[in-house]
């Protein structure tokens, strides 16, 4: 599996208006094998047009599933349930072992400027049998702001929701990176360094590590707005990976001597049980994550992705955990809407159906930070 191709920059992809055959689209899940994106990196950056009339957007994916490295992608960006432009999106993938791919559904050369409720349809095709998958719809706020300056974006309060684990770093040559847990969560604020405070099965302590930013990954969007009376305000959202200073797996396949050499507590087989860890920032603590360890090391999948509809994972190495709001969160995102939170995971994803998603949701601090744009 490649993690993390992310949006650096905007790279031209000429958009297509020409509609592949076919009719409507088949659930993703009617391919063999299935079409599945990988929610943790599926990440949109939405802002100005160049000429600064309407605006333009990056969207970029990761899926799993395809089956020649022919096979191809677009989307449908639609307002009002009809689709207002089509584009189609590069792919850079392999059928067979790999069915995997990365790409970006770029529009930077046909502004838009529908606004409100929109809805993106993420299509596969197989190029072997030319049938269209609905990989994922994605729903978006547009606002459109006047003032001093005109400015468009999105309002993707809804990303805060969910906290994800990968198990990468299998190659031991990866500097820093081996074995260590990735964490992928998304805050209204700018990335920085935490330290996780951690306990196992509600009593035992394990020492401080940190939760460092991983360096080029990651994707931010924002608006920045001066009204044409009052300050400047400007938002933020940020899609980010952390690299956790611990290692997955069995302490007795670690490489070389590290499994003698690490300290205590630092490979989580050391501890198998339910974890509960404190994300502190001077002092603060942003968020609670809950996760459970097995024996072998390895983090399972929340509990609530035992209920009805879970949400598919690209590999049995990501997993979802519970991400839990503190009184202090408020007090580091610059903006949290509850409300959003509750109504999806993300773009419109909805929640698994499992009675622990009100405990999460419980914990959900009141509506707080920037006001809404408008």
């Amino acid at each position: 599996m490649q993690v993390m191709k992310w949006i650096v920059g905007l790279t031209l992809v000429a958009p297509s208006f020409a509609f592949a055959g076919g009719g409507k689209p088949l659930p993703a899940a009617q391919h063999k094998p299935p079409i599945i994106v990988d929610e943790p990196t599926l990440s949109i950056n939405l802002g100005n047009g160049p000429q600064g009339e309407g605006y333009v957007w990056n969207l970029y994916y990761e899926i799993a599933g395809v089956t020649s490295k022919t096979d191809r992608v677009r989307l449908d960006w639609k307002s009002g349930g009809k689709v207002v432009f089509t584009q189609k999106c590069s792919f850079d993938g392999e059928g067979g072992e790999t069915a995997y791919a990365t790409g970006h559904c770029e529009n930077r050369e046909k502004p838009q400027k529908a606004k409100g409720a929109i809805e993106a349809d993420l299509i596969y095709i197989d190029d072997q049998t030319d049938q269209e998958y609905l990989v994922r719809t994605l729903k978006l706020n547009v606002v459109f702001l006047k003032g001093k300056w005109e400015t468009w974006g999105i309002v993707p309060d809804d990303i805060l929701a969910p906290a994800w684990i990968y198990h990468t770093g299998t190659d031991a040559t990866s500097s820093g990176l081996y074995r260590r847990p990735r964490l992928f969560i998304a805050f209204a604020a700018g990335g920085t360094t935490f330290n996780a405070r951690c306990t196992v099965d509600g009593t035992k302590k394990i020492a401080d590590f940190e939760v460092g930013e991983n360096t080029g990954g990651g994707l931010s969007t924002g608006i920045d707005h001066l009204p044409s009376k009052g300050d400047r305000v400007s938002y933020g959202w940020s899609k980010l990976v952390f690299v956790m200073d611990i290692y997955w797996g069995k302490r007795d396949t670690l490489k070389y001597d590290m499994g003698k050499t690490m300290e205590k507590d630092r490979v989580l087989s050391d501890n198998p049980g339910k974890w509960l860890c404190d994300l502190r920032k001077d002092g603060l603590v942003v968020r609670q994550l809950g996760f459970t360890v097995d024996k072998d090391g390895m983090v399972q999948q929340s509990e609530i992705q035992s209920g009805k509809n879970p949400i598919p994972t690209v590999s049995k190495n990501v997993v979802m955990i519970e991400n839990r709001f503190t009184k202090d969160s408020g007090k580091f995102d610059n903006r949290i809407n509850p409300a959003a939170m509750k109504a999806s995971m993300g773009y419109g994803l909805p929640w698994p159906e499992h009675p622990k998603v009100k405990e999460i949701q419980a914990t959900y601090p009141a509506k707080s930070g920037l006001p809404d744009p408008k």
